[in-house]
């Protein structure tokens, strides 16, 4: 996987600066694969989804696509990552137009190439865009969609009272999370008031808190960036480059620190304490931001836009064909490798024979004629 500095791509196709041209006459129709997501926020759009949670353990086809939708092919199915192994099998073969959003290619190095059998790839971690890139996909058909919040996680009215200066809410596993877990200990060295709150909704303790302490166990662009300034909290947050600095302005959104230096934390905390007037315009000028750029109906805006011009175009339809005449070069090249991958290291015996049938080609769910109507209306 890239890194660094020279890993983050100058000039991306962006999901968070989208706008709506032109609706259709009638709402087109999207099945979406995994866990919600913006997925709700599409309905704005002209999109009728369907969603299906995909349970660990269970593997799709075009078999049950169509089921979901009483037979009639849909214009779209987007597969959402569950941070689990591949659960949509044959997609290089659908006749519609095909989404893989990637959310932990920090963890999940397999997404690149499993991603190189749909049409577009929305990538939340801008770093690792340039991973996808390495397939038969165009840069053009890989979108950065950074992470946001929920349209209505917002600061609630009236405001509640400031129960804590310092609030961490997250997960504090130290099998999970070595490295957070050693930092919070740290910071609460030099920080005894630092609260821990490692369970429940975000939205009921964000806004009680006067500073929202974030941490980055892999460096990584995470949401709880997005869910604390949306909340209207004034947020300190590790400094990891660009994928931050190209969205947020340091000191005027939010409050940047040195990764995992607890001194310094603790003194950029403790400054914003005494500041009350400084603490309330970021914690402001953050939420502001959010509300323009950040939430789920933003990202629903981007896909929803990316998915009716290509259809309208005919650049979808054309897409697709693309797609199905390679599919057979995809399967081998990429899709079977990572197949038998999985079958190998995975101990769910039910995927293991899933991933099995379709490295032998026995998984037919997707192996449909050319069909471009859809995207083509």
């Amino acid at each position: 996987m890239s890194g660094g500095p020279d890993a983050f791509p100058s000039a991306l196709h962006r999901a968070d600066n989208a706008t709506l041209d032109s609706f259709p006459d009638q709402d087109r129709l999207a099945v979406w694969l995994g866990p919600h997501f913006f997925h709700g926020a599409m309905g704005h759009f002209r999109w009728r989804v369907i969603h299906h949670p995909c349970q660990p353990g269970t593997v799709l086809s075009w078999d049950e696509i169509l089921s979901l939708t009483n037979g009639q092919i849909p214009d779209a199915v987007v597969a959402a990552e569950f941070s689990g192994p591949p659960f949509l099998l044959g997609m290089e073969n659908f006749p519609c137009l095909t989404v893989f959003y990637s959310v932990d290619t920090h963890i999940h190095s397999w997404h690149p190439a499993y991603a190189q059998g749909f049409d577009l790839c929305l990538v939340s971690l801008p770093e690792h865009v340039r991973d996808f890139y390495t397939g038969r996909l165009r840069p053009e058909q890989i979108i950065w969609s950074p992470p946001y919040t929920l349209d209505e996680a917002r600061p609630p009215d009236p405001l509640p009272e400031k129960k804590w200066d310092l609030l961490f809410h997250g997960t504090v596993n130290p099998e999970l999370n070595p490295a957070r877990c050693s930092f919070l200990a740290e910071v609460k060295k030099h920080f005894p008031d630092l609260r821990i709150i490692a369970t429940g909704g975000f939205a009921a303790f964000f806004p009680k808190a006067r500073l929202v302490l974030n941490e980055c166990t892999r460096g990584e662009l995470n949401f709880r960036v997005f869910e604390a300034l949306g909340c209207g909290a004034c947020l300190l947050t590790p400094d990891i480059g660009p994928a931050l600095t190209d969205l947020f302005t340091d000191g005027k959104e939010l409050v940047l620190y040195p990764a995992y230096d607890a001194q310094a934390l603790v003194a950029r905390a403790e400054a914003l304490l005494r500041d009350d007037a400084r603490r309330t315009a970021i914690a402001a000028a953050g939420l502001a931001a959010v509300d323009a750029r950040h939430r789920a109906s933003h990202r629903a805006l981007a896909l929803a836009s990316r998915l009716h011009a290509l259809i309208a175009s005919g650049e979808g339809a054309a897409m697709i064909a693309a797609r199905q005449r390679m599919a057979g070069e995809i399967f081998r090249n990429v899709l079977r490798p990572l197949y038998l991958h999985h079958a190998e290291s995975i101990d769910i015996e039910s995927l293991r024979t899933a991933y099995l049938k379709a490295a032998t080609a026995k998984f037919l769910g997707g192996a449909l004629p050319l069909q471009t109507s859809p995207a083509g209306a």
